[in-house]
Parts: C-alpha cells; sequence; structure tokens
C-alpha cells in the first residue's frame, strides 16, 4: 500500500444557522425575579419554531453521519481519511447533499416571513424584528462544503523541515502514521462489532419470552457496511475481508421479516441468525490490540 498513492484526507464544512439567540434582557430580568445572580443562567430564544428548521436539520445530520461513515479517522484536526477506492462515492453522496441542502434553503426562505410571524406569535414580548436576519443573508448561513488534500508522507514533511537529527524525526512522523493507520483499521473492526453486537442483542426475548422488537434497520445497517468495508480497506486487511464476507453471507443476506414475528417469519433463521451473529462478535471483540509505543532513545 501506498498510502500517498491510494488515499486523500478530505474535512467537510457545514454551516447550519441555529436559529437560537442569547437575550440578556430577558436574562437579567429572570435573574432579578428570582432574586438571583445575573450570571446564574442564560436565555436562548428560539427564534423560529422547531419545525422550520426540521428538514434542514435532517440534511445536516444525514451528511454528517454519511461523511463518518464513508471515511476513516484520520489526524486530530478534523480530516478524515477517504480512499480513492471511495473516492467516486462518497463525492455523489456529498454533492447530493449539497444539493438537497440548497433545496432545503429555498424552502426555508419561502417560508420564512410566515415563520417569522408566527414567532411574533410564540415569543410575545420576546420578540424583536430586529433579531432576524434579511432573506438574502441566509444565502449564506447553510452550506456544505468539503476539501480533498494529499495525505503527506514522512519525505514529503522532512523536505520542509530544517534539523540535524533527520533520522529520529522521520522515525516519530512514520510511527504517528503509523498509529494513524493502526486506529483507521480498528475503527472499521469496531463499527463492523458494534452493527452485529445490535443484530445479536435485537434477537434476545424479553423476560415473559418475547421477541425484542427488530427493526429492518438492524440489517440494512449491516448491508451498508459490507458495501463500504471493501473500498475502505486500503490495508488491504485479509481477516477483515474474510469477516465481512462472513457478515454479509451470514447476516446481511437474511430478510428483517424472516428474523421477527410476521407472515414471513423463520424461527430456525432466526436462531441460526442469533448464534452466528455470537460467534461474529466474539471475533470481532478486542480483535485489534493496541499499538506497541516506540523505544524512545535517550537524549
Amino acid at each position: 500500500m501506498n498510502l500517498t498513492d491510494d488515499a486523500m484526507q478530505v474535512s467537510l464544512r457545514i454551516t447550519a444557522w441555529s436559529g437560537r439567540l442569547y437575550d440578556r434582557q430577558a436574562s437579567n430580568h429572570v435573574a432579578v425575579h428570582h432574586e438571583a445572580s445575573t450570571s446564574a443562567g442564560r436565555y436562548n430564544k428560539r427564534l423560529l419554531p422547531k419545525a422550520a428548521f426540521a428538514a434542514l436539520t435532517a440534511t445536516v445530520s444525514a451528511c454528517r453521519t454519511a461523511h463518518y461513515e464513508q471515511t476513516l479517522p484520520w489526524d486530530d484536526q478534523g480530516s478524515r481519511l477517504l480512499t480513492v477506492a471511495n473516492y467516486e462515492h462518497y463525492t455523489g453522496l456529498i454533492d447530493g447533499f449539497r444539493e438537497r441542502m440548497v433545496r432545503d434553503r429555498a424552502r426555508f426562505i419561502e417560508d420564512y416571513d410566515d415563520n417569522v410571524d408566527q414567532a411574533r406569535l410564540d415569543l410575545g414580548k420576546l420578540f424583536r424584528i430586529e433579531d432576524y436576519p434579511s432573506k438574502e443573508a441566509l444565502q449564506g448561513k447553510f452550506s456544505i462544503r468539503y476539501r480533498i488534500t494529499p495525505v503527506q508522507d514522512a519525505e514529503q514533511f522532512m523536505a520542509k523541515l530544517a534539523t540535524d537529527d533527520v533520522d529520529r524525526v522521520r522515525r516519530d512522523i512514520e510511527h504517528q502514521i503509523e498509529e494513524r493507520l493502526h486506529d483507521a483499521v480498528g475503527d472499521l473492526y469496531r463499527r463492523f462489532g458494534e452493527a452485529v453486537e445490535r443484530v445479536s442483542e435485537r434477537l434476545r426475548e424479553d423476560d415473559n419470552g418475547k421477541p425484542l422488537v427488530f427493526r429492518d434497520s438492524m440489517i440494512s445497517n449491516i448491508r451498508d457496511l459490507v458495501d463500504v468495508v471493501p473500498r475502505l480497506n486500503i490495508f488491504g486487511d485479509d481477516e477483515l475481508a474474510r469477516l465481512c464476507e462472513q457478515v454479509k453471507d451470514k447476516i446481511a443476506s437474511v430478510e428483517p421479516d424472516a428474523l421477527r414475528p410476521s407472515k414471513s417469519f423463520d424461527p430456525v433463521a432466526r436462531a441460526r441468525v442469533k448464534r452466528d451473529a455470537d460467534e461474529l462478535m466474539e471475533k470481532f471483540a478486542g480483535y485489534f490490540a493496541a499499538p506497541v509505543e516506540p523505544v524512545r532513545e535517550a537524549a
């Protein structure tokens, strides 16, 4: 694997106006009324009805979820690792959310005056028209952007560094990269382990012997994972690939209706999937050991 050729860094930037505003006058009034310190609390107004933001909030949430599902952890500055194999799929998804945001924003602005009128009733004496941005200003308050940059390796970093202790610095940088790669692989195991554990948990019975509620999302989440993990397995982890195939064959291939009381309920399939999920949980649990700390040389 050549990291600089097979992957890139991607950062997601989402701008979303909260529609909330700190009201100092109201906060002071509450403090005086209750004989409390003015620093004891804050009154934050909801400038518009909560329902006004429903579509935009759903788009933002779905976009963030997709960003994390389609990438791997990388650094502490907000960048994540995007594999070349998953580039087209990732950009297609996020570009779709950007277009969805534009549509949601347009509807939000179209309904803005009506929602401000409703807020006038909801807020009563707390309403101040000057608290509200113009429709033109709202255009810039909702956006989705992403930035893709190359992944630097140790040699690229060293070329910019002026130091006499080149070998030690190179080893430190290489170790940091190895740690990040370790964490990225571990993240894939964690995702699988948690998804399989949720399936196993929902295939139990309650204290009265009645099956717990089993939703379609239990299986659809597993299917999403077996779809994306091969594209994220940039490290060629053979064990992860094998486990992915096992999850695909033993769990993802089963229809949810076969696992819960329904016309298609299959108690034999339910018992088998429960058993397979438990066995797979053991394989995922603790599979990825903690990285070995480097040996620090004496100064």
